[in-house]
């Protein structure tokens, strides 16, 4: 008997065929049904897509971290904010009792109440310049677990932070994008400067205004004309701490612009991201439907050639 290695050749063929069908149609099942659904399980598959993923996901994590400390970022300069805001209201409310100290028609009695409030205000400012954000002090340069700001038996009032020109640099700094950085804070004694009752020309800033407004007030007699004169430094002091705070508004609306870009960024990368990595499900589905009748052709027509009679092989 002679068997013709035709039919041999043309069953192992749709054999293959079909075990190369049974694969396709295990990874196309697979992918659809990954949470993920990604198109490439191993480098191998396509090393250049691969690649191109990494770099993407490497974009998309440097993102993420630049949006947190854009987040910290707007978080502390917001405390900032609020207390420069609260300040500015505390140095009206001195400026208001200046002005009747200067002008009391109440005599002694009414510039010594005065005079008390006067001091009160300058300890709530005192403790807002010692404001501390996550447990640190937000006025105190790099110095930030030191107290900067302490009030001495004396009336002066002495600074204990990084002072503003340590040549070691007084800022702290988060990086919000690619080379570029937020500057989180100002020395302290740059804005509000620091007062020595023992010698004065040694004195700057809104504490030297203060400190030199409360020895005023507490000199006797009561001295009306030198607290006129101090009016225009408290004004000064106003401005001053207006200006910070200004700054740092600005500072604010970087922080929202450098968000903005950072989002259409990620937009773009998440979106480039699927598109090279993820399976376009409609199309594999399709593609599904499509393996599975070509399996189910490839099957019939094996079993069409497997029932052929003896004959067909002599």
């Amino acid at each position: 008997m002679i068997v013709r290695s035709a039919g041999t050749t043309s069953n192992t063929n749709l054999i293959n065929g079909i075990t190369s069908q049974q694969n396709r149609l295990y990874e196309l099942y697979n992918k659809i049904n990954d949470p993920n659904q990604l198109k490439y399980q191993n480098i191998s598959e396509n090393p250049i897509d691969a690649a191109d993923l990494l770099r993407i996901d490497k974009q998309l994590s440097e993102i993420e971290a630049y949006t947190k400390n854009i987040n910290d970022a707007r978080t502390q300069i917001n405390q900032q904010d609020s207390v420069f805001s609260t300040i500015v209201e505390k140095l009206q409310r001195l400026n208001e009792l200046a002005i009747q100290a200067a002008n009391t028609p109440s005599g002694e009695e009414g510039f010594k109440a005065c005079a008390i409030e006067m001091e009160q205000i300058t300890q709530n400012i005192i403790d807002l310049a010692n404001t501390q954000y996550d447990g640190k002090y937000i006025f105190a340069g790099t110095n930030v677990t030191t107290q900067p700001f302490t009030m001495t038996d004396d009336g002066s009032i002495v600074y204990n932070g990084t002072p503003e020109g340590n040549s070691a640099g007084y800022q702290r700094s988060l990086d919000i994008s690619d080379d570029v950085k937020i500057e989180l804070n100002s020395a302290g004694d740059s804005i509000f400067g620091t007062y020595d009752s023992q010698d004065p020309t040694k004195s700057s800033g809104l504490f030297k205004v203060l400190g030199e407004l409360n020895a005023i007030m507490n000199t006797t007699p009561m001295d009306n004309e030198a607290v006129k004169n101090e009016l225009d430094n408290i004004q000064d002091g106003i401005k001053h701490i207006s200006q910070i705070q200004a700054k740092h508004s600005s500072t604010a609306a970087k922080l929202t612009m450098t968000e903005n870009i950072l989002e259409e960024s990620k937009l773009t990368l998440t979106s480039k991201h699927a598109e090279i990595g993820e399976i376009n499900l409609p199309e594999t589905i399709s593609e599904l439907v499509q393996q599975t009748y070509a399996m189910q052709a490839s099957m019939q027509a094996y079993s069409l050639i497997s029932n052929k009679s003896l004959l067909d092989y002599i």
